[in-house]
């Protein structure tokens, strides 16, 4: 089973193999096939239809069975294929037929006796071969019988027969018997294609050489010599107008395909390609000459549309490999694309509408590989028929498909470049086929077609036109696009997110691609695209309420411009409405009622309900009694009235950062903005904060009337995606205490909680991120906790959700006791002379602190200014006489840190509370033990550690684990100073390095100060890259400051010096980027190729950017970078 699964996988993946040239021999490997599969099916002994095992005579009969039914089903299949008509867009059918029965001549009965004869040689149920041995004398009467009905036909009575009779079938059908007196095959596509060719039409053309297509090329000796013929006899808009027909067929049977798969000469394909080439010259110089042919031409359409499918013309929905677009539902079409394809085609000099019965020129470059004959093209062009049956896609279009190699490579290694690679080779094929057409690119950011263009562009600048990119991803992360690298490039893309912002660019560009009125039917087939997707279609509403925003702004813009030229402005999308008026709904300002909708905006006004809760609920029962809502109409009436009391509400941002994070259109625009103005979008999103809106104030019992609400009406006018479904208003539910529940419990109160115990208390000991500190104050209504850090002076004011609180414990708390009694009563029986400053320290004691060794210079019990003055000396007088000249008392311990240097030779001073600077000597000491080792030691630091987790009580608030000590970490040194590096604020130099934080401090080149230094950017690593000298690459020439030209061999990451060799001098330059001036065409010594020959440069001029060259054949050649190039031979 195995070999015959390998067999079957040889065989589908080798198309150009001869067993693929004739579809007797496929036939023949699918009944081979199917009779060794059932063989093994029905004989295998562990296989479940062991049929034969049982009855061998009925597992003989069935494997008869089973090779022949596939026998018949690949014929009929076959058949199937080959009797397909081809149906072109050309409404001349029906009166070439009144034209021909109006002549007198029995057109119907021909076509008629030729249908006869066809279904005379083809036997369902018999092979041809079987068919012939026993029938040979009426087959090849009835075959000579269809030569004569095609050899006695007049032209137009030819051109009618090709066009509406079963050609591949017939083809096909009529053999090459062994005699060669019956070589009836060639004999009929002979006279076709070359002795009554001239007769033809080119749609009869394209009917002849499809046919020939479908029946295989390789199946006659000549018949690929006949489409030679064909082709070669086709001129100028003739030829252009076959190949357009050629791919309009709505199969995969195109031009592309009988080029440069179905032919296998490369004599035959070349002298096609040529004279293709030479007939696009010859079209060309009818325009540059203007004849008459010319004015002809310009009515035509001569540009061809290329796109891609997926993120495209449709939306993937993010599923991969297809795309990663997810703004719409998936196989959605994106609103707009099927109109701007069909404007792309008319251009500006054609008919305003696009003809009926013509051909277009549209054609999909897909990713999507071809498998065996069409069974992927298939499914494409299936949904091609759809969009064009049902959404009005103007033509059938052609399609390109990817292959299996390029799809394996994307997938093992996860990178775009095999199928922008692919891509492009078919756009090389296509641009050969059709040179006297201009291309415009449609494409998407998602994958590998940026790539793609830019090679369509660097290699056929003339043949591309435009290159629009579907934006759906951020820019930056598009594959390999680099945007410095398209500057110079005739053609740059367009990054676009909605079709409607394509057609504005395309209108109005120099020289434009599209119409006015052509963007304006583009915008009207947007509009309508967008209604016919249905909600179940949208991943969720906010991506249909997104889209709608993004497609009315381009809209508004796009009206901008139709006003300037005169146009009427189109309609914007209109949102669906959710919300009636008078429903009572909850927004993010209270309980309100709906009074109106604008639809375009999809925003609600709505009267928003501010009087105290207990009125709220109070009318919220009396009208749940009665049942008798106010009307929506009698809200409008009080909104519109006289009563100068109703206002508005309207959102205001604190900053332009708040004002991003919400929506343009989140909750309000100014109601004069839009009265009248639904085509026009907003002036401006900045809300109004006039000082007349409404202020809510609690009122008093007496004054707590239902009716008092309508003195002071508020209203908001709210985006549908802050309005939710309404929630009753409910009092506050306060638990009540029991007189029969005990005062006191031994585990704790069992009575109902009074009060809702605080999260945090003042003087509580937390963890945070930064460290271990002390909560200072706790504000409930924002929830922000004002923390003390310990171990350096800083206050954090952090949310709840980042301070934990640690609890002692109960062993905890008992020790505590314990140890403050102990504490009381050593200090009562202390005397004077004992007391000292309550810590272990002196003044100029060393102390070990996270942040280096350092000199404690002050102690907060210290009295005697005058003692520390007098140890004073040197650079840190200034330091000390600081914190000496300070009136209030200090509360911390003043370390000056001997470790760090400033920049004035002195040291930073630290400043720590006492139990820090304890903290700090413990752990210093520990350190000290552990070093000095003994088994005593280590016994008492495993007891230590066991009782220390035993008395650690839980936290209360496990939101993450921070560390209850102040570590320090170290970090590793990558840039050297003076290194230059790259920024997000530009070059700089690297000019110092902290090990404690691992920040670089860097000195921008490009930025001045008002004292004329430059801006210092502190930052980390990340942020930082190595900076190569502008346009420079390794491994090619460079010229340098010293005026000599050399190869930029590498570039040290960690300092920036550029590593040039200089062959001329015998030396390698170590140089800084600035030396590094730009990159060169070559570099002296350099072999190089001219349009005189090989040659050496021996001399670069830099003032005129001129390169003296030795030529091999003696001359000396002075030439510029345009017209060398660099060879890598020696």
């Amino acid at each position: 089973m195995a070999s015959l699964l390998y067999t079957l996988s040889v065989f589908l993946f080798n198309e150009r193999h001869h067993v693929h040239n004739a579809q007797e021999f496929e036939n023949r490997f699918w009944t081979i096939f199917a009779v060794l599969f059932s063989t093994a099916l029905f004989f295998a002994k562990d296989s479940p239809l062991a049929l034969g095992v049982w009855s061998p005579s009925l597992g003989f009969l069935a494997v008869l069975i089973s090779g022949y039914a596939m026998h018949v089903w690949d014929r009929s299949m076959h058949r199937l294929e080959m009797s397909k008509l081809v149906r072109l867009k050309r409404g001349t059918a029906t009166s070439s037929l009144n034209r021909l029965q109006d002549a007198g001549i029995p057109i119907e009965n021909i076509l008629a006796q030729l249908n006869a004869c066809l279904n005379d040689l083809d036997q369902t149920y018999i092979p041809s071969t079987i068919n012939n041995w026993f029938y040979k004398a009426f087959v090849i009467r009835k075959e000579r019988e269809v030569i004569s009905i095609f050899e006695e036909a007049e032209p137009s009575v030819l051109n009618y027969l090709v066009c509406n009779s079963k050609l591949g079938l017939i083809f096909y059908k009529v053999k090459d018997h062994q005699s060669f007196k019956h070589q009836h095959r060639t004999k009929l596509i002979e006279l076709l294609a070359i002795e009554k060719l001239s007769q033809l039409n080119v749609h009869s053309r394209v009917i002849v050489l499809h046919s020939l297509q479908t029946m295989k090329l390789p199946a006659n000796a000549k018949a690929e010599y006949c489409v030679r013929n064909i082709i070669l006899n086709t001129k100028q808009d003739d030829l252009s107008d076959l190949k357009t027909l050629m791919d309009s067929k709505g199969d995969y049977w195109c031009m592309n395909k009988l080029i440069y798969d179905d032919i296998t000469s490369d004599i035959v394909r070349h002298d096609i390609l040529d004279h293709i080439q030479r007939q696009a010259k010859v079209q060309f110089n009818h325009i540059a000459f203007n004849t008459r042919r010319a004015k002809t031409r310009k009515r035509k359409f001569w540009r061809k549309v290329l796109s891609d499918v997926d993120d495209t013309l449709t939306c993937s929905g993010g599923s991969y490999p297809s795309g990663i677009d997810r703004r719409y539902g998936k196989k959605v079409m994106y609103p707009g694309v099927l109109g701007f394809y069909r404007e792309l085609d008319l251009g500006t000099d054609g008919p305003d509408e696009w003809p009926e019965h013509t051909a277009g020129n549209l054609v999909f470059l897909s990713a999507r590989p071809h498998v065996y004959k069409d069974m992927s093209e298939k499914i494409n062009h299936a949904k091609f028929a759809q969009l064009q049956k049902m959404r009005g896609m103007h033509t059938t279009p052609s399609l390109l498909s990817g292959d299996i190699r390029s799809g394996v490579e994307t997938l093992a290694k996860n990178d775009f470049g095999p199928l922008a690679r692919k891509k492009f080779e078919n756009f090389q094929q296509y641009v050969s086929i059709y040179p006297e057409f201009k291309h415009v690119f449609v494409c998407d950011n998602g994958q590998g077609d940026v790539q793609a263009a830019q090679m369509m562009v660097d290699t056929y600048p003339k043949q591309v036109e435009a290159i629009y990119v579907h934006q759906v991803q951020p820019i930056s992360k598009t594959y390999k696009y680099n945007k410095e690298a398209w500057v110079t490039k005739p053609v740059k893309p367009y990054f676009f997110k909605t079709y409607t912002e394509a057609a504005l660019h395309a209108a109005t560009r120099n020289p434009p691609l599209i119409r006015v009125n052509g963007l304006k039917r583009i915008c009207e087939n947007a509009i309508s695209d967008f209604y016919m997707i249905q909600n179940k279609q949208w991943p969720s509403q906010k991506h249909k309420w997104d889209r709608h925003g993004e497609l009315n702004q381009s809209l508004c813009y796009c009206n901008e411009y139709l006003a300037k030229c005169g146009e009427k402005p189109v309609p914007l999308i209109e949102s669906e409405r959710l919300w009636k008026d008078g429903q009572k709904v909850q927004t993010p300002f209270g309980r309100g009622e709906i009074v109106s909708f604008d639809p375009i905006f999809n925003m609600y006004e709505v009267e928003l309900d501010w009087r105290p809760l207990d009125l709220q609920v109070r009318e919220f029962k009396e009208n749940a009694s009665k049942d008798l809502p106010k009307s929506a109409p009698e809200k409008a009436k009080k909104l519109q009235g006289t009563d100068d009391s109703a206002k508005t509400l309207e959102t205001v941002f604190e900053n332009e950062e708040d004002a991003r994070e919400n929506n343009s259109t989140n909750f309000c625009f100014d109601s004069d903005d839009m009265d009248g103005k639904n085509d026009q979008k907003p002036s401006s999103q900045s809300l109004d904060t006039s000082a007349d809106v409404a202020v809510p104030h609690l009122v008093n019992d007496s004054d707590s009337d239902i009716s008092s609400r309508e003195s002071h009406n508020v209203t908001a006018r709210i985006h549908c995606r802050y309005i939710s479904k309404f929630s009753p208003p409910n009092l506050p539910v306060f638990a009540k205490e029991e007189d029969n529940k005990s005062s006191f419990s031994f585990w704790g109160s069992r009575s109902e909680p009074e009060e809702p115990r605080a999260l945090f208390k003042k003087d509580d000991k937390c963890g945070t991120q930064f460290g271990c500190g002390t909560v200072i104050d706790y504000r409930k209504n924002s929830g922000i906790v004002v923390v003390k850090m310990s171990g350096w002076s800083a206050t954090c004011y952090l949310n709840a959700e980042c301070v934990n609180v640690v609890s002692e414990g109960f062993f905890n708390r008992m020790l505590r006791i314990i140890s403050t009694d102990t504490t009381k009563t050593s200090s009562t029986k202390k005397t004077p002379a004992q007391k000292d400053s309550g810590s272990p320290f002196t003044t100029d004691s060393i102390l070990c602190t996270p942040y280096g060794q350092g000199r404690i210079i002050y102690l907060p019990d210290e009295s005697n200014n005058s003692f520390i003055s007098s140890k004073v000396s040197g650079n840190r007088a200034s330091t000390k006489k600081a914190i000496l000249n300070s009136t209030t008392p200090h509360d911390t311990v003043a370390v000056s840190l001997s470790s760090w240097i400033l920049a004035n030779k002195t040291s930073p001073v630290l400043y720590c509370t006492i139990d820090n600077a304890r903290r700090w000597k413990a752990l210093g000491d520990e350190e000290r033990a552990k070093n000095s080792g003994g088994l005593l030691s280590t016994f008492s630091t495993i007891v230590s550690q066991s009782v220390k987790k035993l008395i650690v009580g839980k936290p209360k608030r496990t939101v993450g684990d921070f560390p209850s000590e102040i570590s320090v970490p170290k970090y590793a040194r990558f840039f050297s100073d003076g290194a230059v590096v790259n920024s997000p604020y530009g070059i700089g130099s690297v000019t110092s390095f902290r090990e404690a934080d691992g920040v670089y401090t860097v000195e921008l080149d490009s930025w001045k100060m008002a004292d004329g230094k430059n801006a210092k950017l502190f930052t980390t690593r990340d942020n930082l890259n190595h900076h190569v000298a502008k346009g420079c690459i390794e491994g090619f020439p460079v010229l340098t400051s010293l005026g000599l030209t050399g190869t930029l061999i590498s570039v040290q990451p960690t300092t920036g010096i550029h590593m040039i060799a200089v062959p001329t001098a015998g030396m390698v330059c170590y140089m800084q980027p600035r030396d590094v001036l730009r990159p060169l065409k070559a570099s002296v010594n350099d072999n190089v190729l001219t349009l005189y020959g090989n040659g050496k440069v021996v001399k670069f001029r830099p003032k005129d950017d001129t390169y003296e060259i030795e030529l091999c054949w003696g001359a000396k050649l002075f030439a510029t970078a345009n017209s060398l190039e660099r060879a890598t031979f020696n």
